[in-house]
């Protein structure tokens, strides 16, 4: 390369490197609300409460929805595991349903969701049911107005959109940046 080109690359290549900067700044400002971790703000039955029966289910509420890739409830007992399904997330919460006719006992629940942001988050808490739980069905999940599966855990849909355009944005700067550089060559 003779000298005569070399200013041209490096403005070429600061501009290319201003603009990821830019796309990347924007990415990550759009997608802060969406970046911090869930966090337990009760449960039912509370943890080291003292319930007259073995409850049908198990529901942890969270300060954020979960999503279902990655979320699980394991639930023993006296008998051993007694979780019954998959978890149910609705909203902020995440339903398990226990086996019909558990066991009077001390019960451990080992709960892990998945935050927004794609992080694991986890704890233990643990309950004790005096008398054993009634055979009783279990729930099926509560449809959403929509129709869609709340336990689906997909992505909202602005977040999909404000990735597209950051690609978008930084492919198109890339190729208008590579283009100019090529003119200014010839």
């Amino acid at each position: 390369m003779t000298d005569r080109h070399r200013p041209a690359v490096v403005r070429w290549q600061r501009r290319l490197l201003a603009v990821l900067a830019a796309a990347l700044l924007a990415a990550g400002a759009s997608a802060a609300p969406a970046a911090a971790h869930n966090v337990l703000i009760s449960s039912s039955p509370a943890d080291g409460a003292s319930v007259p029966e073995t409850p049908a289910a198990v529901v942890l509420t969270f300060d954020e929805p979960a999503i279902s890739m990655g979320t699980q409830v394991l639930i023993s007992g006296p008998a051993g595991e007694v979780q019954q399904g998959s978890p149910r997330l609705v909203d902020n919460t995440v339903t398990q349903d226990l086996a019909p006719g558990a066991a009077a006992g001390a019960y451990t629940v080992t709960w892990r969701v998945t935050s927004l942001d794609g992080h694991p988050v986890s704890g233990t808490l643990t309950f004790t049911a005096v008398g054993a739980g009634a055979d009783r069905p279990t729930t099926a999940p509560a449809p959403t107005p929509d129709g869609a599966d709340p336990s689906s855990g997909s992505i909202p849909w602005w977040l999909w959109g404000v990735i597209v355009l950051v690609v978008a944005t930084t492919a198109v700067a890339g190729a208008r940046a590579i283009s100019r550089a090529r003119s200014r060559r010839a």
